[in-house]
C-alpha cells in the first residue's frame, strides 16, 4: 500500500460541550508526511443517407435534431448553418446553441436563431431572435450571421450576430447583442455594440466571451472579437486585423473597438481565465512563418494586450466540396489551472505522407509555449475533416474535440459524418475516434455558395462538466433532405488522476523533482501537500486560505460527529483515510460509521460527509490522510 500523505488536524471541542457556537466543529493546524501517491423533438420523416443504422457507442446519447423549422422562414428558404454552443458552469442544466435560420447562398440568412435545453441537452425549445429581421420583424437588417451564444455569471443569455444590410457585394455588418434575463423565453431588442460610420468596413466573424469567474477584477466583463475588413487607398486591397471592444453593464454600453492583432488575420477566439486576464487566439495568413495561428494575452481582461505569441505554423487545408473555413481555430480552456488549449484542421505531413488532419496543441504558460501540433483523427488518409470545434472539463484533463469526417463517403466527396476525437489525460494521449452521427450527411442538400456547400464555417460543443452533465455537441445534419441542427449529448467513462493533474501542471524538470511535484511537496508554502490540492480542485502554485478548503464540521442532533469536503468529483484514484487521538501523538484508525455523497459547491465538485460516533470525554483530534 502507498504511504498515506497526511494533511488535516481537526478539532472537537464541542463534542465536550467547550465550544460556545453549539455543534460546531473547528478545523486547525496543518501536518504533511512523506508520501507517494497511486498512480423532447421527433425527428421529421426525410431521406436517410449512407446505409444501415450503425450501433454507436453507449456513452453517447440519441441524435437530438433541435425542433422544426420555424414557420416565419420563407418556404425556399429554410437550411440552418453555423451552430455553436454553450452552457453554464453553476446550472449544469442550462446548454443555449444558436445557428443561422434561412441561410443565402451568397452571404448570411434570413434570421438567426437559438435552442435552449433546461434538462442538460436531452430536449430543446426553439425560436428566432426577435427585433433582428426585417424581413420577420421590425428588426434593422435585411440578413444576419455568424451567431455566437455567451452566459454571464447570473445565467444571463446573450446572442452575438452580426446584422447585414446592402448588396451581397459588399454588405455593411453591424455587430448585434440580444440579451435574455429570463432563460430565453423573451429577448430585448438587439443592442449595436458597434456600427462602423465607413461603408466600406465591415465586421466579420465576431466571437463572444464572458468572464464568469467570480473572484476577478473583470468578472462579468463582455468581451466581442471580430475581423475589420476596410479598403485601402485603391479600393482594391483588405486590410483585416482583429478588434477587440468590452462591456462591463451587461452588454448595453460598449468601448470603442481596438486593434489587437497585426493585418491579415482572421477567426478569433476569445478566452477568460481563471485569473481573469483573456487569451485571444486567431490565423494569421502572412506571419513569419507564413500561415500561423497567433495569441494575444490581456493581463486585465480586455483592456490592453501583450504582441504576439506564435502557436505554430500551419499548413491551410481547404475541404474542395464544404464551404469551411480552413484557416478557423477553435480554443478553449479549463476552469482551473487556466491551461490553453487549441485545434485546427490543416495538412499534416508524416512518414506516412501528407493528408487532412485535426492538430491539437495546449500551452499551460497562457500561449508563451505551446506543444508541437499532432493529429487526433485517425480518418483513413486522403480523406476529408473539417470544422473542428474543442470543449474541456473544468479539471482540464476530459478534453473533447468534434469535427466533420468524409470516411464514409462514397467517393463523390460529399458524404460527412459526426466524429469525436477525446483525451482523458489532458491532450497527452487520444483514443480511437468514435462515431456520433448515426446517419451521413449529404452535402450536397446544403445551399451551394461560391465556396461550397454551406453547413456551416463552425459547429460547437459543450464541455461535459460531471457525470450527470455529460458534454453536448451540436451540428448541422441533412438526413431529413435539407440541413437542420442536431445535438448529442457524450458520458465521460474514464475519471482524472493526480498524475495527469501534475502532468498539466509542472515542467518536465519540475516532474523529476519530488520536493515540487511530489504528492507531499508544497510549492505554494501553504502547508497544503500537492496532492490535497488535487483532491479539493485547488491549484499547486496558489496559495489556500481556509474559506479555499471547504472543510466543514457539525456535531448533528443524532450525536454522530459530521465531518465534511468538498472533493474534486472526476478523481477516480483517491482513497480517504481517517485517524484520531486524543492527544496528537498517539493516533489510531477512526473508521466512519456512515458516508454521504451530495453535489458540492460547484458542478464538478462533490461533497463527502464522513459520519463518526461521539469520542467521549477528553479534546481529540482527527487526522485526514489521502493514498
Amino acid at each position: 500500500m502507498p504511504p498515506r500523505v497526511i494533511w488535516l488536524i481537526a478539532l472537537t471541542a464541542s463534542v465536550l460541550g467547550a465550544d460556545p457556537e453549539a455543534g460546531a466543529v473547528k478545523f486547525s493546524g496543518a501536518r504533511t508526511a512523506g508520501g507517494r501517491a497511486r498512480g423532447t423533438v421527433v425527428p421529421r420523416p426525410g431521406p436517410r443517407t449512407g446505409g444501415p443504422v450503425p450501433t454507436l457507442d453507449p456513452k453517447l446519447g440519441p441524435n437530438t435534431p433541435l425542433g422544426d423549422d420555424p414557420t416565419a422562414l420563407p418556404a425556399d428558404r429554410r437550411a440552418q448553418a453555423e451552430p455553436q454552443i454553450i452552457r453554464s458552469f453553476t446550472n449544469p442544466n442550462l446548454v443555449v446553441g444558436t445557428f443561422q435560420e434561412g441561410r443565402y447562398t451568397d452571404g448570411g440568412a434570413v434570421d438567426c436563431g437559438y435552442t435552449i435545453s433546461q434538462d442538460g441537452g436531452r430536449t430543446w425549445r426553439r425560436g428566432l431572435i426577435p427585433h433582428l429581421s426585417s424581413q420577420l420583424d421590425d428588426g434593422s437588417f435585411a440578413r444576419a450571421s455568424d451567431p455566437v451564444a455567451a452566459l454571464d455569471l447570473q445565467d444571463n443569455i446573450y446572442l452575438s450576430t452580426v446584422g447585414l444590410n446592402g448588396p451581397s457585394s459588399g454588405f455593411t455588418g453591424t455587430l448585434c447583442v440580444s440579451k435574455s434575463t429570463d432563460g430565453g423565453l423573451t429577448f430585448a431588442a438587439p443592442v449595436f455594440a458597434y456600427t462602423n460610420p465607413d461603408p466600406n468596413v465591415f465586421a466579420d466573424k465576431p466571437w463572444i466571451a464572458i468572464n464568469t469567474f467570480s473572484n476577478t477584477p473583470s468578472a462579468n466583463r463582455v468581451v466581442i472579437t471580430y475581423t475589420g475588413f476596410w479598403s485601402t487607398n485603391n479600393g482594391l486591397t483588405s486590410v483585416n486585423p482583429i478588434m477587440a471592444l468590452h462591456s462591463d453593464d451587461g452588454g448595453t454600453n460598449w468601448t470603442q473597438p481596438q486593434v489587437i492583432s497585426p493585418p491579415d488575420c482572421q477567426g478569433s477566439q476569445p478566452l477568460f481565465l481563471p485569473d481573469g486576464s483573456l487569451v485571444v487566439a486567431y490565423w494569421n495568413f502572412a506571419g513569419s512563418s507564413g500561415y500561423q495561428i497567433e495569441a494575444v494575452v490581456s493581463a486585465d481582461g480586455g483592456a490592453t494586450f501583450s504582441p504576439p505569441r506564435l502557436v505554430s505554423p500551419i499548413s491551410i487545408y481547404w475541404d474542395p466540396v464544404a464551404r469551411a473555413e480552413g484557416f478557423l481555430p477553435s480554443a478553449a480552456t479549463d476552469r482551473q489551472a487556466g491551461i490553453l488549449y487549441v485545434t485546427t484542421q490543416a495538412m499534416f505531413t508524416d512518414t506516412n505522407g501528407s493528408a487532412p488532419r485535426i492538430l491539437f496543441t495546449r500551452s499551460r504558460d497562457k500561449g508563451l509555449t505551446w506543444t508541437k501540433p499532432l493529429p487526433v483523427n485517425d480518418t483513413p488518409a486522403q480523406r476529408g475533416v473539417f470544422n473542428p470545434a474543442i470543449a474541456v472539463s473544468p479539471d482540464g484533463q476530459h478534453v473533447t474535440i468534434v469535427f466533420y469526417d468524409k470516411r464514409h463517403d462514397n467517393g463523390t466527396g460529399r458524404l460527412v459524418d459526426l466524429y469525436l476525437a477525446e483525451s482523458f489525460d489532458g491532450g497527452d494521449t487520444w483514443g480511437a475516434n468514435l462515431r456520433l452521427s448515426d446517419v451521413t450527411s449529404d452535402m450536397s442538400l446544403a445551399p451551394l455558395t461560391g465556396w461550397g456547400y454551406m453547413l456551416g464555417d463552425y459547429i460547437g460543443i459543450a464541455p461535459e462538466l460531471n457525470p450527470d452533465a455529460p458534454a453536448v455537441a451540436i451540428w448541422i445534419d441533412t438526413r431529413s433532405g435539407s440541413p437542420d441542427p442536431f445535438a448529442v449529448r457524450i458520458d465521460r467513462t474514464q475519471g482524472t488522476t493526480f498524475d495527469a493533474w501534475r502532468r498539466l501542471r509542472f515542467t518536465p524538470s519540475e516532474l523529476l523533482d519530488a520536493a515540487v511535484s511530489g504528492p507531499p511537496a508544497t510549492p505554494a508554502g501553504d502547508g497544503v501537500p500537492n496532492l490535497f490540492k488535487y483532491a479539493l480542485a485547488l491549484e499547486p502554485r496558489q496559495k489556500a486560505e481556509s474559506a479555499d478548503l471547504g472543510l466543514r464540521g457539525v456535531v448533528e442532533s443524532n450525536g454522530l460527529l459530521a465531518l465534511s469536503l468538498d472533493t474534486l468529483r472526476a478523481a477516480s484514484d483517491l482513497k480517504f483515510d481517517w485517524r484520531t487521538s486524543s492527544d496528537l501523538a498517539t493516533w489510531k484508525a477512526a473508521t466512519p460509521v456512515n458516508q454521504r455523497t451530495v453535489p458540492g459547491g460547484s458542478p464538478s465538485l462533490l461533497r463527502l460527509t464522513f459520519y463518526f460516533l461521539p469520542p467521549g470525554a477528553g479534546s481529540h483530534f482527527f487526522q485526514l490522510g489521502l493514498q
